[in-house]
């Protein structure tokens, strides 16, 4: 039996193969919650807020007790570290990225049935495995790709937007970092302005 392609059919395969290509996404925001494991149990230890525009990138991690902001350029061979701990804020210049990185071993897929639902993107899983021994389960989505998509070093080869990500130390430490809302709106350039005035320098 021979079946007929009509137009409609041809518009709507076209259509779903285009919904379905990757976004390059020039701005976007990206907030995380953050847990440790503790005793089999998920404890909440504060946030991260990624930021991307362009050529530049601002993650900032939030904790009852610290505030710490990493600002680097892909463009550039260094980044800036703000760091503010109750009254007190400081500023480190460092080279980036780090020349102590740990090398890639392994990559490998999860099984199809990992695939699952964040913040409203399907993803896919993916277990890395680093020289000092440390293990990621990622899962991101193939569908976005930020202008900078390592936020996260460990990120640099994995082809699309990490939506969450457990860190499991050699020592057994998990912490888990698991996004809770994308934001592809403008980002403000001030977003990426550092008033070196209000902060105290450190050395190297």
């Amino acid at each position: 039996m021979k079946y007929k392609i009509t137009p409609i059919i041809v518009y709507l395969l076209v259509a779903f193969s285009a919904s379905a290509q990757t976004k390059v996404v020039g701005e976007c925001s990206i907030q995380f919650d953050i847990d440790q494991l503790q005793n089999q149990d998920w404890q909440k230890l504060g946030q991260k807020i990624i930021q991307v525009k362009g050529n530049q990138c601002k993650t900032t991690l939030i904790t009852p007790k610290l505030v710490q902001s990493l600002l680097f350029s892909s463009q550039e061979d260094s980044a800036y570290i703000l760091k503010e701990i109750g009254d007190s804020k400081f500023l480190q210049r460092v080279p980036f990225p780090p020349k102590s990185l740990p090398t890639l071993v392994n990559m490998k897929k999860m099984t199809s049935d990992s695939v699952i639902n964040i913040a409203g993107y399907t993803c896919n899983g993916l277990q890395l495995t680093f020289s000092d021994e440390s293990v990621y389960d990622i899962f991101y989505t193939p569908l976005i790709v930020p202008t900078i998509p390592y936020f996260e070093m460990a990120f640099k080869d994995i082809p699309g937007l990490v939506l969450s990500y457990s860190i499991t130390t050699k020592k057994g430490v998990s912490i888990r970092y698991k996004a809770t809302q994308v934001d592809l709106s403008p980002i403000t350039l001030n977003q990426f302005e550092i008033n070196k005035n209000e902060y105290q320098v450190l050395d190297k």
